[in-house]
């Protein structure tokens, strides 16, 4: 399951002057924070859509250092745009943030199953909220989008199946996102009751603020879990992982490794020695030229991924949990989740 988050920034700008502000007293900017959250629970493809501020908001995100939930060759240090984050231009400040939602899913080209959609100026919600939304779509069969609720209050971000895409694409009715929600067959909208007042509160809401910040700041700071599998020497980790998955995603490995920054040969080494490690493909490709041909992840490979996933989320989560009781007992940290 691929996830993707649209970030609308179009038509905000008067609030990200006053979130810049406040934010860059923890050590952030804006985008980055909220970028960060979608990272810390696993999604990995982001659009900003941005108005006027889209210059300004590439200069923030330029060389920064986005490594939540990603390491090893996954982690991003360099000084230009992240390349897992796109930002593209609405062409108006003033555009409608449906507009906006429209713009914002077609930046993935088709390659997300699911999409997030936030606003920027809800930066403060939880990786959690996330996490919990993601877990009640896949056990609700009928559910095609799922609202986050906090206290009887919908809030941000909105997850969004990829089956109502087309159907967002085209609704011209009244109410914007909201509207078309409305058009839908009964138990395709749910509710994520979570308790997350970072979720239902906007960022010019007042001196709360900054009391709301302070609890983010605290859950932003975690342990940083890096799993790999070893045996003579590391053979699978997150590089793999991402090369995997964009191999899921576009079909060839050339492209793959572009996506990911591995030269072309590097990627098939990574690939060869893992299948030398297991003893069974992890890749069924089919020779074509200087594309590269056509490349798929084999059912073998596939669970792979998704046994790496549980580890990766049962360790992080046993982590997060001791790093939480231990730093709060020497009285280092608030404690908070």
């Amino acid at each position: 399951m691929i996830y993707g988050a649209v970030i609308i920034a179009a038509g905000h700008s008067d609030r990200m002057d006053q979130l810049r502000r406040h934010v860059k007293a923890g050590d952030s900017v804006i985008a980055e924070r909220v970028i960060v959250n979608f990272l810390s629970a696993g999604v990995r493809n982001i659009v900003i859509v941005a108005g006027n501020n889209a210059d300004q908001l590439e200069k923030d995100l330029k060389g920064v250092e986005l490594n939540a939930g990603r390491t090893g060759s996954d982690a991003e240090t360099s000084k230009d745009l992240p390349r897992f984050v796109k930002i593209l231009r609405s062409g108006a400040e003033s555009s409608e943030m449906f507009d906006a939602v429209k713009l914002g899913i077609k930046g993935f080209d088709g390659k997300c199953d699911r999409v997030f959609i936030c606003p920027i100026g809800v930066p403060f919600f939880s990786a959690a909220t996330l996490t919990e939304e993601m877990r009640m779509m896949d056990s609700a069969p009928s559910a095609r989008v799922v609202v986050p609720v906090c206290e009887g209050k919908g809030g941000h971000p909105i997850l969004l199946d990829n089956s109502v895409f087309e159907g967002i694409f085209s609704y011209a009715g009244e109410g914007g996102l909201r509207g078309f929600c409305d058009t839908l067959p009964d138990g395709s909208v749910i509710k994520a009751e979570v308790p997350d007042e970072g979720s239902v509160t906007n960022a010019d809401t007042g001196d709360e603020i900054y009391d709301l910040m302070d609890r983010h700041n605290d859950r932003l700071l975690h342990p940083d879990v890096r799993l790999t599998f070893n045996s003579t020497s590391k053979f699978f980790g997150p590089g793999t992982v991402m090369l995997l998955r964009e191999i899921e995603k576009c079909g060839n490995v050339r492209e793959a490794c572009a996506n990911c920054g591995f030269s072309y040969s590097k990627g098939w080494t990574i690939i060869r020695k893992c299948e030398d490690r297991f003893g069974w493909k992890i890749v069924e490709r089919q020779a074509g030229g200087s594309s590269g041909g056509k490349a798929a992840v084999t059912d073998k490979g596939k669970d792979l991924l998704a046994a790496y996933d549980q580890l990766q989320k049962e360790l992080s989560d046993l982590a997060e949990e001791r790093f939480r009781t231990i730093m709060k007992e020497y009285d280092l940290i608030g404690g908070q989740k």
